[in-house]
């Protein structure tokens, strides 16, 4: 028998995932996701608010609705539109009734992507890097079967690789892996996570066990959503920065912006205040997952932790242009035809009832979140809740109307 336990998938993901509820697979390995902190730059957010109005008992209304009917512990929305700044909050941070506040901290999930997307394309405007590199060329140690992907394939999620941790059995895999270093280190992590041990997957193990599967397709030549993609995307920022991932949210984005309170794991191993849950078997009521997290390497694919308000500003200021050079910014806006018009570089494309909307959607450790922006910028919402079952929340159908309302 296995020595890996049957655990939760946390993933990491966009829209498409934050409509799937997590579903159980075998796993070997698993490790805390948290935050650190992170960011460097020198221009001014594209909207700064320094105070923020009374609650509008409308919106309050709703807010309080829609959190009782989905049953989630807690929800906050951050809302910029038509002048007006609103943050919104219902319920509590947690079941043991900690205040939820506009301060507090929520894993992101895969909205982490349009930032680590966003540190690579500054990159790339600084001339540390191209989109056409390889990931051979860039990490020759990183040994990838198949044909070259490149840069730019990572972040528009059109390189093919396998996504470890959302299918699959890592189980199964780790049995695959013909490298003896990796295979005896997954072993030695296996046995100590169904010992109790949190542990956490080193990022060339991790991308060793999505390399034991076959390609979805030829790089460049179709699309499938992959964690993967944005592990690697972290490396190589590195690799060509000579600095960690945390070290450039905070150079690029965390100090420019003027934030407090938004990391990256695993270089943070707090836990956020928005603890996150999961629907148990009927009636046996709600799960805390906040610290029983799989987690990869560097929070390439969703380690970034924030609060609604801080999340809604570094959305904003990715997508108004200000902080990249225009060509780049358009690249990361244009969806590829792989994804049938949805997906740029770590940014989705959503149409809702008022107009196209730039963002993301994250699901992770009992927390689902969306953020929206107008595409100039002027407006925007985030909205999350820290409950996740088999019934949809519809963030997206909330979202609109929070800010098509407005």
């Amino acid at each position: 028998m296995s020595p890996c336990a049957l655990a939760r998938v946390v993933d990491s993901c966009h829209l498409d995932d934050v409509r799937r509820f997590t579903r159980p697979i075998a796993v070997c390995v698993v490790g805390v996701l948290a935050a650190t902190a992170c960011g460097d730059g020198g221009q001014d957010s594209p909207v700064v608010t320094t105070s923020v109005p009374a609650l509008s008992p409308d919106r309050q209304a709703v807010l309080d609705e829609f959190r009782s009917t989905f049953g989630s512990p807690g929800a906050v929305v951050a809302l910029r539109a038509s002048g007006t700044h609103w943050i919104g909050v219902a319920g509590v941070a947690d079941l043991a009734g900690a205040r939820l506040t506009d301060t507090s901290r929520f894993r992101i999930g895969s909205i982490s992507k349009t930032i680590i997307a966003f540190l690579v394309l500054d990159a790339v405007g600084r001339g540390e890097l191209s989109l056409d590199d390889t990931v051979g060329e860039l990490l020759p140690d990183v040994r990838l079967s198949g044909s070259p992907i490149t840069v730019r394939m990572l972040l528009d999620h059109t390189s093919g690789l396998f996504n470890v941790g959302d299918e699959g059995d890592v189980i199964a895999d780790i049995a695959k892996l013909t490298d003896p270093v990796l295979r005896s280190q997954a072993t030695d992590l296996a046995s100590r996570y169904a010992a109790g041990e949190n542990v956490l997957i080193p990022d060339r193990l991790f991308v060793a066990l999505a390399d034991t599967h076959d390609r979805y397709f030829e790089p460049g030549t179709g699309y499938h959503y992959s964690n993967v993609n944005y592990q690697l995307a972290a490396m190589v920022l590195a690799r060509v920065t000579g600095r960690s991932v945390a070290e450039l949210l905070r150079a690029r984005i965390i100090e420019p912006l003027g934030l407090r309170r938004t990391t990256l794991a695993p270089d943070d191993m707090s836990l956020p205040d928005m603890h996150g849950y999961v629907a148990g078997a009927t009636g046996a009521g709600l799960k805390d997952v906040t610290d029983d997290t799989l987690a990869f390497g560097n929070g390439g694919g969703g380690g970034v932790i924030s609060t609604a308000d801080e999340l809604l500003t570094i959305m904003q200021a990715i997508v108004s242009g200000r902080l990249l050079d225009a060509t780049l910014e358009a690249d990361m806006k244009r969806a590829t035809a792989q994804s049938s018009g949805s997906y740029g570089l770590g940014l989705a494309t959503y149409h809702l009832t008022c107009g196209t909307f730039y963002g993301h959607g994250g699901a992770i450790d009992g927390t689902q979140s969306i953020a929206l922006i107008r595409p100039d910028a002027s407006s925007g919402v985030v909205v999350a809740v820290n409950l996740r079952k088999a019934t949809d929340p519809d963030l997206l159908k909330f979202a609109d109307t929070l800010i098509c309302a407005t």
